[in-house]
């Protein structure tokens, strides 16, 4: 049974590793955001894809083993948490599992908090878009009321391109 428990530390370990990964990414995103660097941002996501492949994994491992443990403290409930099993087990079959957990809990909040700040980056840099957008699309446009009540279709005086480019 120790065997088992040192199995799922060690798995917590990998994933502990793998999300202090995806909080240092999630930090340079928050920079390479606020420089508005597109080809950066894009590394940086196909990095955290190749992290949350491997963090699939380890998930699916880490519940495999859990469901060993459950069914040897005779645990039916199908999502069992280790909270539950950590309170069945023996402290010195557990090792430093519950340590590894109460990282893996601190880090995963750390990237929730970063992830907000990202957010909002995100969403600032959509609205500063699409007032350029508006703005550009108005200045293309000529009203479409006019005083007199004729309608009159002109060409608008600026172009969107610069010609002499």
């Amino acid at each position: 049974m120790k065997n088992k428990w040192g199995k799922l530390t060690a798995v917590l370990e990998k994933m502990l590793i793998m999300y202090q990964a995806i909080f240092e990414l999630s930090l340079q995103k928050r920079e390479v955001l606020v420089r508005s660097n597109v080809p950066e941002l894009e590394t940086i996501m196909k990095q955290e894809e190749n992290i949350c492949f491997e963090v699939t994994r380890l998930e699916k491992i880490r519940k495999s083993i859990m469901q060993e443990l459950a069914a040897i403290y005779d645990i039916t409930d199908s999502n069992v948490t280790l909270s539950q099993l950590v309170e069945m087990a023996d402290q010195d079959e557990i090792g430093n599992c519950k340590n590894v957990e109460q990282d893996l809990t601190s880090i995963i909040f750390k990237i929730s908090e970063v992830n907000n700040v990202n957010k909002e980056l995100v969403e600032q840099g959509l609205l500063m878009v699409n007032y350029s957008l508006n703005l550009l699309a108005q200045s293309a446009v000529d009203p479409t009321y006019h005083p007199n009540e004729k309608a009159s279709f002109s060409v608008p005086g600026k172009s969107l391109f610069d010609s002499k480019a």
